[in-house]
């Protein structure tokens, strides 16, 4: 208890203190630090690094980025889908509130388009060209939650927290000497500064300039090297049993231009300019699990509503301007003179698509390619069950970092057989997505 009340002291009083100087710096890392130290075990749950360096394991373990909105701990990410041709580009909002708070909810703004043409993808699965649209999605994150095996010394030596709290304070009196050093070189150089190196200069005020420009970068970066040393130090020694979290997003894509369609409801009618307005929005949760021996899990769970209609969910014959002349097509010149490459015959509808859907992601412990299941089943009109069977694979970069994510799938459009096969094509469609996180890690 006595220990717990002076990590509070560390924080309450020493953290709100202006780190001007190399010993306020100082001074934050060891109070963070302390605190840690000081978190007491219960029921073999407990924190061993601090918030923000979680923040930097959890980038790592949950950089699997597929779609728009999967969850991104980089400022920005990009992402492509073959088999819907869309492109999309998000940013990341969040601002730091102190050196060690955990990110707790997430704002993203991005846009989106499709930029390869359904109709040169032969019934691909894609029915929506030249759309570009704004994507919004705001995350809610929840606890990360530690587990270890044991809380207190066992037969085979230390508990986990405990040889965490060892590296890490390993780590807290290598990065002291280095600041040290760095304010040793940095006050020696500013003394040898000359008065006349700044003409029409006050010389205390240019002092106080580099003082407050230098001591910025050096808490900036110390304090994000001791996030990423703790993290690198955790998925190194694996002290750990298993690490859980959650998060829960609240996604929309917004069409700001949309296509239009051509559509009779015979051959003999003529043909009309129809409009859709695809706007889909999301609810999803997702709970993931990192274990050191088991490997990495994600269960996410998600309920939409598309505003649909008939000619993105297959209710209509999609027929070429060549197909359309030799069925016996009547309106050939006005297709003609719209110099478009198809139409679409039936009865033309809009309508509302709620829909739910599974996903469950695996990656075996120490690999970076993974399988992914994925159902979802359409109520209403469009009362389509469909899947999807993946392979996941995270490519790492120099710094043993996420640099991009790809997963080869196949799409299983209508398992349920409801629609006939010369209005869907091939029911089944080999595509890949891509996502690639970069910049940097937003906290």
């Amino acid at each position: 208890m006595r220990l717990l009340l002076l990590s509070l002291f560390f924080y309450l009083i020493l953290l709100p203190l202006s780190a001007q100087t190399a010993a306020g710096i100082i001074n934050e890392l060891n109070a963070v630090n302390s605190a840690i130290a000081a978190r007491p075990c219960t029921n073999g749950s407990t924190a061993i690094i601090s918030n923000r360096a979680m923040n930097v394991f959890l980038a790592d373990k949950t950089g699997y980025v597929s779609a728009p909105a999967d969850l991104s701990l980089y400022t920005n990410y990009v992402t492509f889908n073959t088999t819907d041709g869309r492109l999309t580009v998000n940013h990341n909002f969040q601002k730091a509130t102190s050196i060690d708070k955990p990110v707790k909810k997430l704002f993203s703004a991005g846009m989106y388009a499709n930029v390869v043409s359904s109709f040169t993808t032969n019934h691909s699965g894609n029915r929506v060209s030249n759309e570009l649209g704004l994507m919004l999605s705001y995350k809610w994150l929840g606890k990360v939650k530690t587990h270890i095996t044991a809380c207190t010394i066992t037969q085979q030596g230390n508990t986990e927290k405990q040889t965490m709290d060892a590296l890490r304070q390993g780590i807290t009196r290598l990065l002291v000497v280095e600041i040290n050093e760095k304010d040793a070189a940095f006050k020696m150089a500013l003394a040898a500064i000359k008065v006349t190196e700044l003409p029409g200069q006050n010389p205390d005020s240019a002092a106080n300039i580099m003082r407050q420009d230098f001591y910025k970068d050096l808490k900036e970066a110390y304090t994000q090297k001791f996030a990423v040393l703790q993290a690198e130090k955790l998925t190194q020694t694996k002290n750990f049993k298993i690490i859980t979290t959650s998060w829960t997003s609240l996604t929309a894509s917004i069409p700001l231009a949309y296509p239009a369609y051509q559509v009779a409801q015979t051959l003999t009618a003529h043909l009309q300019k129809k409009h859709s307005y695809p706007l889909q929005v999301m609810l999803a949760h997702t709970r993931f699990f990192e274990s050191s021996k088991a490997g990495r899990l994600f269960i996410s769970g998600t309920a939409g509503t598309l505003f649909n209609s008939s000619t993105l969910n297959y209710g209509l014959t999609e027929v070429s301007y060549t197909d359309y002349k030799s069925l016996g097509g009547t309106d050939t010149l006005h297709l003609a003179r719209l110099k478009t490459k198809g139409a679409f015959i039936g009865n033309y509808q809009t309508f509302i698509t709620p829909s739910i859907r599974a996903t469950v992601v695996y990656f075996p412990r120490n690999s970076h390619i993974g399988i992914s299941v994925l159902m979802q089943q359409n109520f209403g009109i469009d009362n389509l069950l469909s899947g999807k069977l993946a392979v996941p694979v995270v490519l790492i970069n120099s710094k043993k970092l996420p640099a991009a994510n790809f997963e080869f799938y196949v799409s299983f459009l209508d398992i349920s057989n409801r629609i006939s096969g010369e209005r869907i094509g091939d029911k089944a469609i080999v595509g890949v997505s891509v996502g690639i996180p970069f910049s940097r890690l937003i906290y």
